[in-house]
């Protein structure tokens, strides 16, 4: 009985770092299965899909997605197969894409990848850019019933 005391201090030094861990707050959880779309000219569309996916840093994602840009106008459509990053900074979602496989339309210099700066409006609704040959006002919605 008598160890008890001394250890009291030394209990409670051991429960100020978590703490300081927990007062920080997490990102919302954003994997899962989401469809974006993008406003990039008046004689196109552009839309897609995208699957998050978790890493063991809740603020950091390994992602997939397909774009399709459809531009009847002009007689050109391409639907490009991506591998990206997407991690989360105070409160925005950058996601960094590289081009696997071109699905539709013959592969091309013009076509860059589909990259975004998205704020995170909450766990369903992200809200920014496409950034590509320009910055494209942008949304993802979380499909639905898709949380992974």
């Amino acid at each position: 009985m008598t160890g008890w005391p001394r250890l009291l201090p030394l209990i409670g030094l051991l429960a100020l770092p978590v703490a300081a861990q927990t007062s920080a707050p997490l990102p919302p959880n954003l994997s899962g299965l989401w469809t974006f779309e993008a406003d990039v000219q008046q004689i196109c569309s552009f839309t897609g899909q995208a699957r998050l996916i978790p890493r063991d840093d809740p603020s950091s994602y390994g992602c997939e997605l397909t774009a399709r840009q459809d531009c009847p106008a002009v007689d050109v459509t391409y639907t490009v197969e991506q591998t990206c990053t997407a991690d989360v900074e105070d409160g925005v979602l950058t996601v960094r894409s590289t081009i696997v496989n071109f699905l539709e339309g013959s592969p091309t210099g013009n076509y860059l990848p589909d990259n975004f700066q998205l704020r995170i409006e909450d766990a369903s609704t992200l809200n920014g850019v496409l950034l590509g040959t320009g910055a494209y006002p942008a949304i993802w919605r979380r499909a639905e019933g898709a949380i992974s």
